[in-house]
């Protein structure tokens, strides 16, 4: 059930409403979360870039993502089965969040690992999962030095679609453990 993970992260990643983390329960915004869509090259490559657009964040409005990868693949975990291959290897990205007004930006450093899922019928997908600290700018500002983590998942045809979150450490684990915890659910729990 291993396998079911990645896309099924993904899905239930972004499946959590945006504005579920942008306020405390006070009121005071403690993160921004930002749902992107676009395109890549393949992050099955030792590089690999991404870029697009915001689909939503209530912070940053219509904006423009970027990511650039490198993935260390000579260190790469692979495990086949009946039903395809899914090989992991640890990888870094830099991924840049520019928001409707270009002032307002936030940005990081990423490490982390990219995983390939190899069907043996159908397309391969592969996503990368990373954490890092972020560096903001404009309204943003109040985020440095916050916890920053992406999930990025790229389909054979070269669409990518994700989620970047900045903020604090309790918004950014509500979002994905509620994504991951709904993923091994759906999943049988992963082999768990």
């Amino acid at each position: 059930m291993r396998k079911l993970c990645i896309p099924l992260l993904a899905a239930a990643a972004l499946a959590v409403p945006a504005g579920a983390l942008a306020h405390d329960g006070d009121g005071h915004h403690r993160g921004t979360l930002a749902r992107v869509s676009g395109t890549g090259s393949t992050f099955a490559a030792s590089t690999a870039t991404a870029s697009g657009s915001i689909a939503r964040s209530e912070k940053l409005g219509t904006g423009t993502f970027s990511a650039s990868f490198s993935t260390d693949w000579t260190k790469a975990m692979t495990r086949t089965g009946e039903h395809g291959t899914l090989s992991c290897a640890p990888s870094t990205a830099t991924v840049t969040l520019t928001g409707a007004t270009a002032s307002n930006t936030v940005s990081a450093s990423l490490t982390g690992k990219t995983c390939t899922w190899t069907p043996k019928t159908g397309s391969a997908v592969s996503a990368f999962f990373g954490k890092g600290t972020a560096t903001g700018a404009g309204t943003l500002a109040t985020l440095t030095g916050k916890t920053a983590k992406a999930l990025l998942v790229r389909k054979a045809d070269g669409t990518v679609k994700g989620a970047v979150f900045a903020g604090s450490r309790d918004a950014r684990s509500l979002l994905f453990s509620e994504g991951e915890r709904r993923a091994s659910h759906a999943a049988g729990d992963c082999g768990h």
